[in-house]
């Protein structure tokens, strides 16, 4: 069976690029924050602390479920922001159930990005436990934490979303402009390392 990880940076299509790329190969699509959105209308939480718990839960949600599903058979593609400690785990995974991985990795300029970051968060076009508020849920004439060009390098550069590597082949894509991003290409080169040509 095979496992596609599409990983990398905030704000460089990673979820747009997933599900073009699981339509393509007939794959299951296993989101992160599809798993914390769920978990907050469920569970909510009442300010950022929650959150940072919730998103190491959803993280250990998603790898479980991931793992049962490569033991039964089935192929997938999975898509997160992993960083450099999360490396162990998702090795851990890959070796012991056997599959075909590839890494399919996202970056480009930190600036280009943090701008794409805040302006996405403006629009308030995200699911509310992606934005950073005081209190959850917000209340009338709450505004969501401004993202600083200093929070964005110490909570998504510092932690290592740029060194996360695998044992597998890995392919690097400049996703400055994720319009730009060859999408066939992509695809046909995942049908080659998976051996699906």
């Amino acid at each position: 069976m095979d496992l596609i990880i599409v990983a990398g940076m905030p704000a460089t299509g990673k979820t747009t690029l997933s599900k073009k790329i699981a339509a393509a190969l007939g794959m299951p699509l296993l989101e992160k924050d599809e798993i914390k959105e769920e978990m907050y209308k469920i569970l909510g939480y009442s300010g950022l602390e929650d959150r940072r718990v919730d998103d190491i839960v959803a993280n250990n949600i998603l790898l479980r479920c991931t793992e049962n599903i490569l033991r039964s058979g089935t192929s997938l593609l999975i898509v997160n922001n992993f960083d450099k400690e999360m490396i162990g785990q998702v090795q851990n995974l890959v070796d012991s159930t056997g599959c075909n991985c590839v890494l399919v990795f996202l970056d480009g300029n930190p600036d280009v990005l943090y701008q794409r970051y805040v302006d996405r968060d403006a629009t308030h076009s995200r699911h509310t436990v992606h934005e950073l508020w005081d209190r959850y849920p917000p209340l009338p004439g709450d505004e969501p934490k401004t993202m600083t060009r200093q929070l964005f390098r110490e909570v998504f550069e510092d932690l290592g979303m740029s060194d996360f590597r695998l044992n597998c082949p890995r392919i690097d894509l400049e996703a400055t402009y994720p319009e730009k991003i060859d999408v066939d290409g992509l695809i046909g080169e995942l049908k080659t390392l998976l051996g699906r040509e």
